[in-house]
C-alpha cells in the first residue's frame, strides 16, 4: 500500500479527541498574540501554500543558551505535511521569524510574494523523557501589520509524540473534507534564513548627527485584552504586562546612559517615525551570532564556532569575552529613517541579553564621543 494511504488509514483509525470548547492560547510570532482555538482548521490548508514555523527547546553550552538542531524536527514534519497534503513554501525557526523588526518586513514581502495563506507552528518542549510535541494552525493576517492578529482563530494540538499530533492533524483534514489541490510539494523541506535587512548603506559607526537629532527608541509593548476572554486567558495578559512594565523600567534606567536626545516610541514603521520628526530609530536584532552577523552583512566564516564580542563591565571598562557562533544573542544598530541606511556601530558588541547588548552599544556611543 502507498505511504500516503496508510498514513490517512492510520488517522482514520487511531486519532484522539479534539477539545470541545475554545480556549484561548498566546502566540509569540512577530509579537505575542492572544488566539482563539478552535476545533476547525482554516479551510486552505490542503489547497493554497503555508509557512512552517519551527521551534525547539535551547541547549546550554558553557553558560550560553545554544540553538539545537531545528532542521532535524522540520524534516520529520515534512514526511507527515507532505502526506497530509500542507504545503510549505519554506521552514523557519521560530527566533529567526522573531528577530526584529527589519527582519519582520523581510519575511513579509516574501510571504506576499509567495502567497502564504496560512502558517504552521510546530514546537517541541522539554526533552526526553519529559519531551512534547504541538502544533498550531492559524490564518496568515497582516491586519495588525504581523503576522497574525489577536484574537483569530486557530487549531492547536499537543501530545508528547509527534506522530499523534500529525495524525490529528491529517485526521481533522478527513473530517472537514477539504479540498486537497497540494500535489506538487518538494520531498524535501526548504529552509529559510539570514533575511538581509540592509536596503541602504552600511556603515561601522555611529552618526555624528545623533549629537543634535532626537533618536527614537521602541518601547516594549503590552497585550490588549479584546472580547469575552476567559479567567486563565486574563491572567496569562495579565502576568505578560507585569513583565512588559518590568522590561520597559529596566530599558529606561539604561537610557538614563545615552549622552544625547532619545524617545521612547511605541511602533518600528520608518515612515511614521520620519512623519512624527525622527531621523533615526535604535532597533534590537535577537538571533544566533552567526545570522545576526550575516544580517548585518559583517564577514562571515562557515568554520567560525566562536566569536569574540567587546562588552561591558560594571566598572564601565570594556573587555573581550568569547561567545559561541549559535549562542544566542542580540546585537543593536541605529538606522536611518529616510534613506534607510544602517550604522552597526565601531566594534561588535552582540550580548546573551537585550539589556546587556543595549549597555554594550550606548557605552561605545560614549565612548566613540568622548562622553
Amino acid at each position: 500500500m502507498h505511504l500516503t494511504y496508510k498514513f490517512l488509514f492510520v488517522i482514520i483509525l487511531i486519532g484522539f479527541s479534539l477539545k470541545s470548547e475554545a480556549q484561548t492560547e498566546i502566540f509569540d510570532i512577530g509579537g505575542p498574540k492572544f488566539l482563539n482555538v478552535l476545533e476547525e482548521l482554516p479551510e486552505d490548508l490542503t489547497s493554497q501554500r503555508s509557512l512552517v514555523i519551527i521551534s525547539i527547546p535551547v541547549q546550554e553550552k558553557g553558560g550560553f543558551k545554544v540553538r539545537g538542531d531545528w532542521q532535524k524536527l522540520a524534516v520529520k514534519s515534512h514526511k507527515f505535511l507532505r502526506q497530509i497534503g500542507v504545503d510549505p513554501i519554506g521552514y523557519v525557526y521560530l527566533d529567526d521569524l522573531n528577530a526584529g523588526p527589519e527582519v519582520k518586513s523581510s519575511f513579509l514581502n516574501l510571504m506576499r510574494t509567495r502567497k502564504v495563506t496560512n502558517l504552521v507552528l510546530v514546537s517541541q518542549t522539554g526533552e526526553l523523557p519529559n519531551e512534547e510535541f504541538s502544533i498550531m494552525v492559524t490564518p496568515f493576517s497582516e491586519a495588525e501589520k504581523g503576522y497574525l492578529a489577536s484574537g483569530q482563530n486557530a487549531w492547536y494540538q499537543k501530545n508528547p509524540e509527534l506522530e499523534r499530533v500529525m495524525i490529528n492533524l491529517g485526521r481533522q483534514v478527513l473530517r472537514q473534507e477539504m479540498e486537497r489541490s497540494n500535489f506538487l510539494i518538494p520531498e524535501v523541506p526548504e529552509y529559510l534564513n539570514d533575511f538581509a535587512v540592509v536596503d541602504g548603506t552600511r556603515y561601522e559607526n555611529f552618526p555624528s548627527r545623533i549629537q543634535n537629532y532626537k533618536i527614537a527608541v521602541v518601547s516594549f509593548q503590552k497585550l490588549t485584552p479584546s472580547g469575552n476572554m476567559s479567567a486563565d486567558a486574563s491572567a496569562q495578559i495579565e502576568y505578560y504586562n507585569k513583565k512588559v512594565d518590568q522590561k520597559n523600567a529596566l530599558l529606561a534606567e539604561l537610557l538614563k546612559k545615552y549622552p544625547f536626545q532619545y524617545e521612547l516610541v511605541n511602533t518600528s514603521d520608518n515612515d511614521k517615525l520620519y512623519k512624527d520628526g525622527f531621523q533615526y530609530v535604535l532597533i534590537p536584532l535577537q538571533s544566533t551570532g552567526r545570522s545576526i552577523k550575516s544580517i548585518l552583512k559583517y564577514p562571515v566564516v562557515a568554520s567560525e564556532t566562536h566569536q569574540m564580542s567587546t562588552v561591558y563591565k560594571v566598572t564601565g571598562e570594556s573587555e573581550l569575552r568569547k561567545m559561541p557562533a549559535d549562542a544566542n544573542l542580540t546585537k543593536y544598530y541605529i538606522k536611518q529613517t529616510v534613506v534607510n541606511d544602517i550604522h552597526v556601530g565601531e566594534v561588535w558588541d552582540a550580548d546573551v541579553s537585550w539589556d546587556l547588548a543595549l549597555n554594550n552599544f550606548i557605552l561605545s556611543i560614549r565612548k566613540a564621543f568622548n562622553k
